[in-house]
């Protein structure tokens, strides 16, 4: 395979074979090298900053090198770093540049898709997708065009436009990406040694990100009181997972109706892959009403479940199994009462005791 279509794609399997000739050593060591461990670096560091990073040009075969080795540099300081946080940015970073690359090179996407083992066919502009396929990497999507139900199965098979195909494609890079650094993560301990003065500057650089923007707390809310369906979306985001539009939606229109002000409720979201302070802070001001006009209301139990955020049958919670269990809030309301009245009974208790 050609270096410069490796040089825009790095994660194919081919370049397994152009990686079998370079030690571990010589790649960090070698001053051959050098640029391609320092634009690596780079691109890792940006991803936690947001900082744009000036690509060289593809056009001569030394470039194509150094773009093609520094996405490798990359994933070892990723695997050395064990940040999910970090390495879910820079997958994130890395599927935009994907995108871009197959809408300019459409010729391309049949490429990709077999090394994703996509199950497809082409007819003219569109594909034909295997459902399996399309329900594994289309759960991270809101538009009503991504629900297998609005779709026209034939035989297992549907019809699918070509750039809702790229995002399929983007959504199985991403997932493959983050499975192999994490599949890898074992040889962190090993890599240390060539990068530690690397290593410790993305550190602090991800610390006084996260912290700049989130807090340890929820405000003066009662946690422990929040339905198992918001503390799920919620233990997601603080593992630096991405979630669906309609997980982010519920959450904020829950976490504004029990009292939370826009800032508190930004902090929440410092750790999603793809945060943006200023995306983030018009998307939170517009379900709340402050630029919308409309404040908008949280989803009933009954939607959640549609969307596939209810986790009552694996929480198994007695309260959520409650057949006038209907709504997040009522469940809220319901456990902060119980709650409040525990404790002044425990307090009593503990005097008696005493």
């Amino acid at each position: 395979m050609a270096l410069l279509t490796l040089a825009r794609y790095p994660f194919l399997p081919e370049a397994k074979e152009y990686l079998s000739k370079l030690s571990v050593d010589e790649l960090f060591n070698s001053e051959d090298y050098a640029q391609a461990r320092e634009l690596g670096f780079i691109r890792v560091r940006a991803s936690i900053t947001g900082e744009k990073v000036p690509m060289p040009s593809i056009a001569r075969e030394s470039a194509q090198r150094t773009l093609f080795l520094s996405f490798f540099v990359a994933k070892l300081i990723l695997i050395a770093l064990g940040d999910p946080i970090v390495t879910r940015r820079f997958a994130n970073v890395e599927r935009d540049k994907l995108v871009r690359n197959l809408e300019e090179m459409p010729e391309d996407i049949d490429m990709i898709a077999t090394a994703f083992e996509f199950r497809f066919s082409k007819q003219g502009d569109r594909y034909n997708l295997y459902f399996i396929d399309f329900i594994r990497y289309s759960k991270n999507f809101s538009d009503e065009k991504f629900r297998l139900i609005n779709r026209e199965l034939k035989q297992g098979w549907l019809p699918v436009e070509q750039h809702d195909f790229i995002l399929l494609i983007r959504e199985a890079f991403v997932e493959r990406f983050v499975e192999d650094i994490d599949a890898q993560k074992h040889k962190g301990k090993l890599l240390e040694k060539y990068i530690r003065k690397e290593l410790e500057e993305l550190r602090t650089l991800k610390d006084e990100f996260v912290s700049k923007y989130s807090s340890a707390d929820l405000g003066a809310v009662s946690v422990d009181a929040f339905p198992p369906c918001m503390k799920t979306i919620i233990a997601k985001i603080q593992q630096g997972l991405n979630v669906s539009h309609e997980a982010r939606f519920s959450l904020v229109a829950f976490l504004h109706k029990i009292g939370m002000s826009n800032d508190e409720i930004m902090k929440i979201f410092a750790t999603v892959p793809d945060f943006r302070k200023d995306l983030t802070e018009y998307q939170i001001k517009h379900i709340t009403g402050e630029i919308s006009g409309k404040e908008y209301s949280v989803p009933k139990c009954a939607t959640m479940r549609a969307h596939g955020l209810c986790v009552k049958d694996i929480a198994k919670d007695k309260l959520c199994e409650k057949s006038w269990m209907t709504h997040p809030l009522l469940y809220y309301k319901i456990k902060k009462e119980s709650k409040t009245k525990e404790l002044p009974s425990k307090q009593n208790k503990s005097a008696e005791s005493q």
